[in-house]
């Protein structure tokens, strides 16, 4: 009896399938997508070299995350991170229009012009008496002629402003930020992304009542053209509403 010959299974549309399978499996597979926040490290509050300023209370807005993710805001338990940008707003805007001594909240100045350019000559004169001090350190120099750039920057701001004084929030207010290791990752951007979003809510309306258009608008303009104009317009909104987030480490 004849051997019967096995036919070949012909292989060659295989790479075709198994790729169309890869393809529908792609398409129809849903990824968690990473959690993560961007922002720029804000530049660090300048004091005179060797001196210890101590903080108020009522400058400092403290949000702490344990290892069992829960929040304390202000030292007040918060269920819902969502409440982060509400109180932060708050926070920066409690003694905007009116200072109350008897809240807990940040003080504001308020500077006209003339008290700008005055404090301008002083800090000039200051600046170039300590350079041309014998033997005066490089950190004290640079923070004199700092402060200089400083009051430049308030004298332009308050000219594009358009009104007779500049407010300011106190110089030590700040967010600190206290997050323990073992913290969900999660809660963590949470946080970040809240204080992104009460800082933008605030620079936006700013920039609506003095220039008529969006925060948004501007810093896209300026990324794309690098007009001067738009750059001395987020200088102001960043003078009025700095955002100062400082990140510590936790207590042990």
């Amino acid at each position: 009896m004849a051997k019967r010959e096995i036919p070949e299974i012909n292989a060659g549309s295989m790479a075709d399938i198994a790729f169309l399978l890869l393809i529908f499996f792609l398409v129809t597979t849903t990824m968690d997508k990473d959690q993560a926040y961007l922002r720029s490290i804000p530049k660090k509050v300048e004091v005179p070299p060797d001196t210890d300023i101590k903080v108020e209370q009522r400058n400092i807005f403290a949000i702490r995350a344990n290892s069992n993710n829960e929040l304390m805001v202000r030292k007040e338990l918060m269920q819902n991170p969502d409440d982060i940008s509400e109180r932060v707003i708050e926070f920066y805007t409690k003694n905007e229009k009116v200072n109350d001594p008897s809240n807990d909240f940040p003080m504001y100045s308020r500077i006209s012009m003339s008290e700008i350019e005055s404090q301008l000559a002083a800090a000039e004169s200051a600046a170039e008496e300590v350079e041309n001090t014998p033997g005066a350190s490089n950190d004290i120099i640079d923070f004199k002629w700092r402060q200089v750039t400083e009051w430049e920057n308030k004298k332009k701001a308050l000219k594009l402003y358009g009104k007779d004084k500049l407010p300011e929030i106190h110089f030590q207010a700040h967010v600190r930020i206290e997050v323990q290791q073992a913290t969900e990752y999660k809660l963590f951007a949470k946080i970040q992304s809240e204080l992104e979003e009460a800082i933008y809510q605030l620079r936006d309306a700013a920039a609506l009542d003095v220039f008529g258009e969006s925060y948004n608008v501007i810093s896209r303009r300026y990324s794309m053209d690098k007009d001067p104009k738009d750059k001395d317009k987020m200088d102001l909104l960043k003078i009025l509403y700095p955002d100062k987030f400082i990140e510590v480490t936790p207590k042990k």
